[in-house]
This record gives C-alpha cells, sequence and structure tokens, in this order.
C-alpha cells in the first residue's frame, strides 16, 4: 500500500507513491567495497562490482515485488524484502537463499557486525541470523517506507521518508540516544563518517523553497547548518572530510559546499528526447537518485536511479554506467 500523501507539497505526494509503488530502482550501496545490489526487475537483484565493471551474481527471490534490499559486509549476501510479507537472505553468488525472516520491511540495512535492521511500519527490529536482537516501536511517526543508517561506533539511525521524527538507537541494544521531533519531513539522512552529526534532506515549512538540507549534531536540539535546495530530494551522503555534500534527486546528483551551501555542480547521466522541430533537449529522468556513496579519497562517487553510475567529481564524468 502506497503512503498516505503529505500535506502542502504535491511534488511530496508524488515522491510518497512512488516509494510505495516502486517505481524507481532499489539499491544498496556497499559502504568500504566498490560493489552495490540493485533491482533489475521488480523480482530479480543483481550484485555489481564497479571497480572490475562486472556481475558478481544475481538471484530471483520468493518475496514479490522487491520493497526493500540490503547488501551484507561480505559484499555476497543481500536481503531483500517484498510484498509477500516477508524477508530473505540470498547468496548472489550461489544463487542460493541462506535464511528467512518473517519480517514484511520496507527499509532494510547491514550494520558493520553483520546484524540486520528491518524497518516495517512502525517497528525497526534487529537480527543475528534468525535470532531476533531487539527491537523497537513507534507506531505514530514511523509509518513510511524506513530510512536507515548504522555507524561504525555503535550508531543506528532510523526515520522514515516524509517523517518529522528521526531517532538515534544504541546498536547493541536497541535504546534511544536521542530524537528530534520536528515541524519537517525528513526525505534522506545519513550518519556524518565523524559519527557526531547526522546530515538530512527534508521538506520545510521554515523555508519558501520548501526543500532543504540541514546537519544535526548528536547532542544538540537544533541543526548546525541548514542551506535551502532547488529540488526535492530522496538521497544524502557527506565526503570523508566532511567539506561537501551531495543529494540525489530527478534530475541527478547535486554536490554542495558544506561551509557557505553554494552548489559546486551537478553530476547527471543525460537523459535525451527528440522533439520535432526543437532537436535533442535534455530533460529529467523519472527515477530518482536513491543510492550515493563517495569514494574513500572523496575523489569519486558512485550514485544508483535509473542507472548505476561511477563518477569523477573533478571532471564531473561518469567513468562507468550500468547498464551501458
Amino acid at each position: 500500500m502506497a503512503p498516505p500523501p503529505v500535506a502542502g507539497d504535491s511534488t511530496t505526494a508524488e515522491v510518497l507513491v512512488k516509494a510505495g509503488t516502486r517505481s524507481y530502482a532499489l539499491s544498496c550501496l556497499h559502504s568500504t567495497l566498490p560493489r552495490v545490489a540493485r533491482t533489475i526487475s521488480p523480482q530479480e537483484v543483481v550484485v555489481i562490482d564497479w571497480q572490475n565493471r562486472d556481475e558478481l551474481g544475481r538471484f530471483r527471490g520468493d518475496v514479490g515485488t522487491v520493497l526493500a534490499v540490503a547488501l551484507h559486509p561480505d559484499g555476497d549476501r543481500v536481503a531483500v524484502s517484498g510484498e509477500a510479507g516477508r524477508t530473505e537472505v540470498w547468496s548472489a553468488s550461489k544463487v542460493e537463499r541462506v535464511a528467512q525472516l518473517p519480517v514484511a520491511a520496507t527499509g532494510l540495512h547491514y550494520a558493520p557486525n553483520g546484524h540486520l535492521l528491518a524497518g516495517e511500519p512502525g517497528r525497526l527490529s534487529c537480527w543475528d541470523g534468525a535470532t531476533l536482537v531487539w527491537e523497537r516501536l513507534n507506531e505514530g511517526a514511523m509509518q513510511n517506507p524506513a530510512i536507515l543508517d548504522v555507524h561504525a561506533d555503535g550508531l543506528v539511525l532510523w526515520t522514515a521518508f516524509g517523517s518529522p521524527r528521526m531517532e538515534i538507537l544504541d546498536l547493541a541494544t536497541g535504546q534511544l540516544r536521542q530524537a528530534w521531533d520536528t515541524r519537517d519531513e525528513f526525505m534522506a539522512a545519513c550518519i556524518h563518517p565523524d559519527g557526531k552529526r547526522i546530515a538530512t534532506a527534508l521538506n520545510t515549512v521554515r523555508s519558501p523553497l520548501l526543500h532543504q538540507f540541514a546537519m544535526f549534531r548528536i547532542g544538540a536540539d537544533l541543526p548546525e547548518r541548514e542551506f535551502p535546495i532547488p529540488f526535492m530530494s530522496v538521497s544524502v551522503a557527506v565526503s570523508p572530510g566532511g567539506g561537501s555534500i551531495a543529494t540525489g534527486d530527478a534530475r541527478g546528483v547535486q554536490l554542495w559546499d558544506y561551509a557557505s551551501g553554494a552548489p559546486e555542480g551537478r553530476l547527471s547521466p543525460r537523459t535525451e528526447a527528440k522533439i520535432k522541430e526543437f532537436g535533442t533537449v535534455e530533460i529529467a529522468s523519472p527515477f530518482m537518485v536513491s543510492q550515493i556513496r563517495y569514494e574513500a579519497d572523496g575523489k569519486g562517487l558512485a550514485s544508483d536511479g535509473d542507472r548505476f553510475c561511477c563518477w569523477d567529481i573533478a571532471s564531473r564524468n561518469d567513468l562507468w554506467v550500468y547498464p551501458s
């Protein structure tokens, strides 16, 4: 079932419907390895090594239309959840199912220790294999597709698409460390590489442009940095040094200078259309860029929407695109 529209922004409502009906590619970028797991059909998933530019394996689970996907730290196992109401874990290289969980997740994320976080409407659970480690309930604010991130220091980020609440939990116990309740709508969020801050893309009633980037410091109530962004973004990433921000939308990836909030350029795979009497024009993709990851040296970036792209930031060129 698609999430409910959010009042005040028809674009938000449109993307919420897209999120609920899976009209953009689902993917998971590995946090350290050059690998991505992505859907290539509503029910089939492929794992790609973008450094060697080849497929490591693909599989078709038994979960119906895939609604969430997560790549294990080993770079081979993939968790998928679907409309059939369960979550399966597959080995992409062996094309075999290795585990099954009774979880109808709308968001999945693996922690560095291999524990699987599964976000359902109003519930977040942590699993070690088939064993439930802990669960946390929030039935009021977390009804839409879950947004999850995990830091190596043992922090879990949990919010939901369009939710006004964001929580930081302890990975080992699931205990709440901090929460932010706002009038805004969190559309994307990730933990800063330093483990002390949270980068977010949100829709806000506090800006006439509606769309905003905000950085929250753990331990503080108000954002420490904010600047407007022109388009609604559903993904966000922070460079290793923290000086650059990337946000993803239907037009590609926009880079921002963190200190000034100034745009630093756009990375956009060209989507073209030939129109009689007007020639060839560039148009926005109907797919949202749902995943972004900086390379460890901060000079490259990977993004995934209708096509997976590996970018050289200095030249703004896509070094490799899948499918080509």
